[in-house]
């Protein structure tokens, strides 16, 4: 049982994700104080010295971060299992909360279709512009998507153009997302 209300939660939570988000900067520059040493001529002591003693320090940052992830533990689940039964229980009640819950839902779960097709498509765009991949395959996707694709239209500059239109929707689509959710989060803790 999780004895925890969701602004604790939700503290938790947000802890969690600027812990994983420093320990990505972290783990960066472990790898780029890793690459530095590698890089050192190995007859220069001192310059090796000063990365091995740069690279151990990165290493105990990110030590350091790790233990504060496993005090927090799965807080990220915690919060979001909370979040869906303060859903459930206000769905299932006569609060009008639960109407605005259940659109919210049904609007991310059509993203949720909707934005990988999207994504699906700009990715094969962008493989027809690598030339990893025939356009038939970029056209018939775009295709399902509703727009339209001149015949005969194999241009780097028309792909080039529906990639950028793609990319704009998805990023568009994104931001709807995390608009919803956002909505989703203040309409739970209200």
């Amino acid at each position: 049982m999780i004895d925890e209300d969701l602004p604790t939660a939700r503290e938790r939570a947000h802890r969690w994700e600027k812990l994983r988000e420093r320990r990505a900067v972290i783990a960066g520059l472990v790898r780029e104080a890793r690459q530095g040493l590698e890089a050192v001529d190995i007859w220069d002591p001192e310059q090796v010295a000063v990365e091995e003693a740069r690279l151990a320090a990165y290493r105990m940052l990110l030590a350091e971060v790790d233990r504060e992830l496993a005090e927090v533990g799965p807080a990220r689940d915690i919060y979001e299992e909370l979040l869906a039964r303060e859903e459930r229980r206000l769905a299932l009640s006569a609060d009008p909360r639960g109407a605005e819950l259940l659109e919210i839902g049904r609007l991310l779960a059509e993203l949720d279709v909707e934005l990988p097709a999207w994504e699906g498509a700009r990715a094969a765009g962008v493989a027809v512009l690598r030339g990893d991949e025939v356009m038939g395959e970029f056209v018939r996707k775009v295709q399902a998507l509703g727009m339209t694709v001149e015949a005969g239209v194999e241009g780097t500059d028309a792909v080039q153009d529906l990639v950028e239109r793609l990319g704009e929707r998805c990023h568009e689509l994104e931001r709807l997302r995390h608009r919803l959710r956002t909505r989703r989060e203040e309409v739970l803790l209200a």
